[in-house]
């Protein structure tokens, strides 16, 4: 009963799409993702698409490419993984060559296999995609992961699972703004990468490989008219 009422509390609580595309100021690109991740939820995904590419255009520029190593996962999110145009590959290619090189204190290789997937684990159940959520939660490997970041995990590693494994599309998750911090903390470390993460992709033979300019990241996500604020019905350059 109570996780009923909280549900309806964060669903009348939650303004309308289109007032929040009102609201979006480039100074808080994280606020970009999180429209892309509800409107993703809403099946809004020509919209998702282009709050993604916003906030990773965004992100890039401000030198956070944390968040805009999770606006690339988002973009694959609504890639089909056997899809003949390859953009679920390149969007995870992307992801992983703008991931911060730093980001716990110390320097770390180039994230394998198990790492991404549950990055995106993180990244499926801050966006309420259950099917997803519950498919890469019953993994061996995300069990394990979960575990090992169990200290910056919501519930703890196996509370954390239990929570993937549980997710209800008509329930997306309740998280305070610590917990979203601290999430986002999590999928940034995971997607760390040395300099040497390019070669890493090739040998694995990820393809295609996005061609990303080290001077101008944030071209990689395809927003070059500065077109940030929402105005009457359409992305607008000025304010």
């Amino acid at each position: 009963m109570v996780r009923c009422i909280a549900i309806v509390l964060a669903i009348v609580a939650a303004p309308p799409l289109t007032e929040r595309l009102a609201g979006l100021d480039p100074a808080r690109p994280l606020a970009y993702l999180e429209a892309g991740e509800d409107a993703a939820r809403d099946g809004e995904v020509d919209v998702a698409r282009q709050l993604y590419r916003r906030c990773g255009a965004l992100a890039a520029g401000r030198d956070e490419p944390g968040l805009a190593a999770s606006a690339a996962l988002g973009m694959a999110s609504l890639e089909d993984p056997s899809g003949q145009d390859g953009a679920w590959a390149t969007w995870h290619a992307l992801a992983r060559m703008l991931a911060p090189t730093r980001v716990t204190g110390g320097t770390r290789v180039a994230p394998d296999a198990d790492r991404l997937r549950f990055a995106e684990l993180i990244s499926h159940y801050r966006a309420g995609r259950s099917l997803q959520a519950q498919r890469l939660g019953r993994e061996a490997s995300c069990v394990a992961l979960a575990r090992e970041w169990g200290a910056l995990l919501p519930g703890g590693g196996d509370g954390f699972i239990r929570a993937c494994t549980g997710l209800s599309a008509s329930a997306p998750p309740q998280l305070s703004p610590r917990q979203a911090d601290q999430l986002m903390a999590v999928e940034a470390a995971l997607l760390a990468r040395a300099p040497r993460a390019l070669d890493e992709l090739r040998c694995e033979r990820v393809s295609p490989i996005p061609e990303v300019d080290a001077r101008d990241p944030a071209g990689a996500f395809g927003i070059d008219d500065a077109t940030w604020w929402w105005r009457g019905g359409r992305w607008s350059a000025t304010k």
